[in-house]
């Protein structure tokens, strides 16, 4: 952050010396922005949520600075949920739910990977009343393959 604010000062300092000086206001509110959203995108790093599923159960745990949760849902109740976007602005919801609660997977995944996602849930998880038989898959969160 410093180093952009270092490399674009000087140059901003020349156009308010030449008359220009609302450039240095600019350049400020710029400085801040760009501050704010460095801070926000570093504090979202840590954030992350696993879905474990085994033979009985669906786990899915969320981390994020707060602290973890956990929601833990029968596999055989389960059903994997994909809502679409209301409108061009917003954005698909991917849930998993099961007797009357929903928790949301994957917001902050682009739209062509929670919609992968939730293919592949649908695959392993099944829909209520199925549960299809667990597959040892070693492509399962490899990019590489």
């Amino acid at each position: 952050m410093a180093s952009i604010g270092l490399l674009s000062l000087p140059l901003s300092l020349v156009w308010a010396w030449r008359g220009f000086w609302p450039v240095l206001v600019y350049w400020a509110l710029e400085m801040l922005a760009l501050d704010m959203a460095l801070r926000v995108s570093m504090g979202r790093r840590f954030e992350s949520q696993t879905v474990r599923v085994t033979e009985s159960q669906v786990s899915l745990v969320t981390r994020t600075r707060r602290g973890e949760t956990q929601a833990v849902f029968a596999r055989h109740w389960a059903k994997v949920r994909l809502v679409g976007a209301r409108s061009a602005q917003s954005r698909s919801r991917l849930t998993i739910e099961s007797r009357g609660r929903a928790v949301e997977v994957g917001g902050f995944l682009t739209e062509e990977d929670r919609r992968r996602l939730a293919a592949r849930l649908r695959t392993v998880v099944g829909g209520m009343n199925e549960s299809p038989p667990l597959e040892v898959n070693s492509t399962v969160g490899d990019p590489s393959r």
